[in-house]
Protein backbone atom coordinates (compact mmCIF):
# COMPACT_ATOMS: atom_id res chain seq x y z
CA UNK A 1 0.00 0.00 0.00
CA UNK A 2 1.31 3.53 -0.94
CA UNK A 3 2.12 5.32 2.22
CA UNK A 4 0.38 9.46 1.75
CA UNK A 5 1.85 12.45 2.32
CA UNK A 6 -1.10 13.69 4.08
CA UNK A 7 -0.34 18.00 5.14
CA UNK A 8 -0.75 17.48 8.94
CA UNK A 9 -2.48 21.30 9.80
CA UNK A 10 -4.17 21.65 13.47
CA UNK A 11 -7.77 21.97 13.36
CA UNK A 12 -7.93 23.47 16.60
CA UNK A 13 -5.26 26.59 17.68
CA UNK A 14 -3.81 26.44 14.14
CA UNK A 15 -3.90 28.15 10.82
CA UNK A 16 -7.07 27.24 10.16
CA UNK A 17 -9.15 27.87 13.21
CA UNK A 18 -7.37 31.24 12.83
CA UNK A 19 -8.27 31.77 9.76
CA UNK A 20 -11.99 31.26 9.65
CA UNK A 21 -11.57 33.67 12.45
CA UNK A 22 -10.10 36.27 10.38
CA UNK A 23 -12.57 35.38 7.82
CA UNK A 24 -15.02 36.08 10.22
CA UNK A 25 -13.89 39.10 11.32
CA UNK A 26 -13.14 40.69 8.14
CA UNK A 27 -16.95 39.63 6.65
CA UNK A 28 -17.46 41.84 9.93
CA UNK A 29 -15.99 45.05 9.33
CA UNK A 30 -16.57 44.50 5.05
CA UNK A 31 -15.66 46.93 3.32
CA UNK A 32 -13.36 48.24 5.87
CA UNK A 33 -9.88 46.56 4.77
CA UNK A 34 -7.45 45.46 7.84
CA UNK A 35 -3.79 45.15 8.44
CA UNK A 36 -2.26 42.47 10.64
CA UNK A 37 -1.34 44.21 13.19
CA UNK A 38 -5.65 45.22 13.60
CA UNK A 39 -6.81 41.54 13.17
CA UNK A 40 -4.22 40.07 15.62
CA UNK A 41 -6.12 42.36 18.04
CA UNK A 42 -9.55 41.76 17.09
CA UNK A 43 -8.41 37.94 17.06
CA UNK A 44 -7.85 38.44 20.62
CA UNK A 45 -10.98 40.22 21.20
CA UNK A 46 -13.07 38.54 19.45
CA UNK A 47 -13.16 35.20 22.17
CA UNK A 48 -12.55 37.59 25.15
CA UNK A 49 -15.02 40.79 24.35
CA UNK A 50 -15.68 40.94 28.32
CA UNK A 51 -12.23 42.32 28.57
CA UNK A 52 -13.13 45.36 26.89
CA UNK A 53 -16.74 45.77 28.13
CA UNK A 54 -18.19 43.69 25.38
CA UNK A 55 -20.88 40.55 25.63
CA UNK A 56 -19.54 37.48 27.83
CA UNK A 57 -15.94 36.14 26.38
CA UNK A 58 -16.42 32.80 24.46
CA UNK A 59 -13.12 31.35 25.82
CA UNK A 60 -12.11 31.64 29.69
CA UNK A 61 -10.62 34.38 31.95
CA UNK A 62 -7.69 32.72 32.62
CA UNK A 63 -5.05 35.00 34.04
CA UNK A 64 -2.67 34.78 31.17
CA UNK A 65 -4.65 35.01 28.21
CA UNK A 66 -3.27 37.94 27.38
CA UNK A 67 -0.31 36.01 26.97
CA UNK A 68 -2.22 34.81 23.45
CA UNK A 69 -1.97 37.55 21.66
CA UNK A 70 2.14 37.68 21.67
CA UNK A 71 1.84 34.24 20.27
CA UNK A 72 -0.52 34.04 17.64
CA UNK A 73 0.61 36.25 15.19
CA UNK A 74 2.37 33.58 13.27
CA UNK A 75 -0.43 31.77 13.32
CA UNK A 76 -2.67 34.41 12.19
CA UNK A 77 -0.85 35.10 9.22
CA UNK A 78 -0.47 31.02 7.98
CA UNK A 79 -4.48 31.45 8.35
CA UNK A 80 -4.72 34.61 6.21
CA UNK A 81 -2.17 32.83 3.42
CA UNK A 82 -4.70 29.79 3.47
CA UNK A 83 -8.06 31.62 2.97
CA UNK A 84 -6.38 34.20 0.61
CA UNK A 85 -5.80 30.60 -1.57
CA UNK A 86 -9.49 29.65 -0.84
CA UNK A 87 -10.75 33.24 -2.12
CA UNK A 88 -12.22 33.67 1.26
CA UNK A 89 -9.72 36.86 2.63
CA UNK A 90 -8.54 38.95 0.00
CA UNK A 91 -5.07 40.96 0.34
CA UNK A 92 -4.74 44.49 -0.77
CA UNK A 93 -1.76 46.28 -1.42
CA UNK A 94 -1.62 49.71 -0.23
CA UNK A 95 0.41 52.74 0.94
CA UNK A 96 0.30 52.37 4.60
CA UNK A 97 1.16 48.07 3.58
CA UNK A 98 -0.91 45.06 3.24
CA UNK A 99 -4.71 45.32 4.10
CA UNK A 100 -6.68 42.67 3.89
CA UNK A 101 -10.45 42.43 2.93
CA UNK A 102 -13.28 39.78 3.07
CA UNK A 103 -13.48 37.92 0.05
CA UNK A 104 -15.70 36.85 -2.81
CA UNK A 105 -16.86 33.73 -1.04
CA UNK A 106 -16.37 34.75 2.60
CA UNK A 107 -20.39 35.73 2.88
CA UNK A 108 -21.48 32.32 1.54
CA UNK A 109 -18.64 30.25 3.54
CA UNK A 110 -19.93 31.97 6.78
CA UNK A 111 -23.25 31.45 6.27
CA UNK A 112 -22.58 27.64 6.45
CA UNK A 113 -20.87 28.00 9.91
CA UNK A 114 -24.31 27.83 12.07
CA UNK A 115 -22.91 25.90 15.13
CA UNK A 116 -23.86 27.69 18.83
CA UNK A 117 -19.61 28.76 18.85
CA UNK A 118 -19.59 30.32 15.21
CA UNK A 119 -23.38 31.76 15.63
CA UNK A 120 -21.47 33.86 19.17
CA UNK A 121 -18.45 33.97 17.18
CA UNK A 122 -19.74 35.92 14.29
CA UNK A 123 -21.86 37.89 16.84
CA UNK A 124 -19.01 39.14 18.75
CA UNK A 125 -17.37 40.23 15.71
CA UNK A 126 -20.20 42.12 15.21
CA UNK A 127 -20.52 43.73 18.13
CA UNK A 128 -16.41 44.50 17.63
CA UNK A 129 -17.08 46.27 14.14
CA UNK A 130 -20.09 48.25 15.81
CA UNK A 131 -17.47 49.78 18.14
CA UNK A 132 -15.06 49.91 16.06
CA UNK A 133 -17.08 51.99 13.81
CA UNK A 134 -18.72 53.99 16.34
CA UNK A 135 -15.67 54.93 18.29
CA UNK A 136 -12.55 56.45 16.64
CA UNK A 137 -10.49 55.65 19.81
CA UNK A 138 -11.81 51.55 19.89
CA UNK A 139 -8.17 50.17 18.45
CA UNK A 140 -6.19 52.21 21.03
CA UNK A 141 -8.40 51.29 23.50
CA UNK A 142 -7.49 47.44 22.93
CA UNK A 143 -3.62 48.28 22.18
CA UNK A 144 -3.66 49.76 25.97
CA UNK A 145 -5.77 46.60 27.68
CA UNK A 146 -2.93 44.24 25.78
CA UNK A 147 0.35 46.36 27.00
CA UNK A 148 -1.04 47.09 30.58
CA UNK A 149 -2.40 43.50 31.00
CA UNK A 150 0.92 42.40 29.47
CA UNK A 151 2.72 44.25 31.91
CA UNK A 152 0.74 42.97 34.96
CA UNK A 153 1.49 39.40 33.20
CA UNK A 154 5.03 39.73 33.18
CA UNK A 155 5.07 41.23 36.78
CA UNK A 156 3.43 38.44 37.70
CA UNK A 157 5.42 35.78 36.62
CA UNK A 158 8.32 37.27 38.40
CA UNK A 159 10.22 39.24 35.54
CA UNK A 160 11.43 42.29 35.99
CA UNK A 161 11.14 45.71 34.14
CA UNK A 162 14.62 46.59 33.29
CA UNK A 163 15.00 50.50 33.93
Amino acid sequence: MDNLNYNKEELFNGAIESGIRSAILLEAFYPRPLDLNSISLLDYFVVHTADIGGPASLHPAISSRVGEYSVRRRVIQDGLKLLTRRNLISPIESPEGLLFLAGDDAPAFIKLLTTDYNVELLNRAYWLATQGTQRASFFDEMRQYIEQHSLVLQIDEGYTIAE
